[in-house]
């Protein structure tokens, strides 16, 4: 003899809609124009190009005033052009704590707000990637 669920414990009914209008279910190709992949390595590159620093000084854990703006905004855009989590983009500057990542996404927002020279540079960088 079978046991039968009380309607109630059963799972509910999944039901798939399909995509809006004009937009493909299927999987993007590599070669598809409106795939671009961007890596923490290639915004260190793009951030240490535009202020006139190397990786090696940007990804450092120095408090000089000079490193700690770059290295803020590099944090801000690897949180927005990336899928890494922040303890993951901290290991990326030199083993930064997830919270000074935190800090980091939290002073470049407010910055983009106040500061039209960071807002530009952020834009820039955001075209450029």
């Amino acid at each position: 003899m079978t046991a039968s669920i009380p309607s109630r414990h059963r799972s509910p009914k999944i039901t798939r809609f399909p995509p809006p209008n004009g937009l493909s279910s299927a999987p993007m190709n590599a070669g598809d124009a409106e795939v671009r992949r961007t890596t923490i390595e290639a915004i260190q590159r793009a951030v240490a190009d535009l202020f006139g620093l190397s990786v090696e000084q940007l990804i450092r854990k120095s408090p000089r005033g000079a490193v700690t703006v770059p290295r803020q905004i590099a944090m801000y855009l690897a949180k927005q052009l990336t899928d890494s989590s922040l303890p993951e983009i901290g290991r990326y500057f030199g083993g930064m704590h997830h919270t000074t990542v935190m800090h980091a996404i939290a002073k470049m927002e407010e910055r983009r707000r106040t500061d039209s020279a960071t807002d530009l540079a952020i834009t820039r960088l955001l075209k450029t990637l």
